[in-house]
């Protein structure tokens, strides 16, 4: 029995757990009117632009943001709560995205997009991290997070600053991976000379 446009989008909203989006009509080839069509018959709410869910579907805002624009990388504030390197209420959503990249021309508030020109950096350090909620989305790894975090300490109070290096040094420390990336973006010094002060502590 072939498969009916109705029933792609029934079975892709049973794998994706609760809910569909605009993007997964798209990619199916299916018309836009069976978007509507569906969530009106299946009462689903509107969580944002282009994305539907059922009542009980459990709200992700990382995950959502992912969805909407893939070229998000989560940093910062933000990619320090994602790793459990900071134990402070984050508020702000924090991300890197290439330069030019300007999905919405709607500005969005509690969100802070960084800008970057260079592809090698934008690119470097990128892995795949679980939301609370337990759904995949990008961010910077941890020693990208930290090379970030001592570049732009200007950014962060001196207690966020101190305890993210503090607990990766205790949890990870992988100092090889750490100063390449601060060779790559041209901070060496700095970063082995904050390493150096953290790890002679105590």
């Amino acid at each position: 029995m072939k498969e009916t446009n109705y029933t792609k989008l029934e079975k892709k909203f049973k794998s994706n757990g609760g809910y569909i989006t605009r993007s997964d009509v798209d990619s199916a080839n299916i018309p836009s009117w069976f978007l509507s069509d569906f969530v009106r018959k299946n009462g689903l709410n509107k969580i944002a632009p282009g994305f539907y869910a059922s009542d009980d579907y459990f709200v992700d805002e990382y995950f959502i943001i992912q969805k909407r624009y893939p070229k998000y990388i989560f940093s910062g504030m933000s990619a320090l709560y994602l790793h459990g390197l900071t134990d402070k209420v984050v508020t702000d959503v924090n991300v890197t995205a290439p330069q030019g990249y300007n999905p919405s021309r709607k500005k969005m508030d509690n969100f802070v997009i960084h800008k970057i020109s260079n592809n090698e950096i934008y690119n470097l350090g990128i892995v795949k991290v679980k939301t609370m909620f337990g759904n995949i989305i990008k961010a910077y790894d941890e020693e990208r997070t930290i090379v970030d975090l001592i570049k732009y300490r200007n950014k962060y109070d001196s207690e966020t600053f101190i305890k993210a290096i503090k607990l990766y040094v205790k949890r990870s420390n992988n100092q090889p991976k750490l100063f390449k990336y601060a060779r790559i973006m041209k901070i060496e010094k700095q970063v082995f000379e904050v390493m150096e002060i953290i790890s002679n502590e105590d």
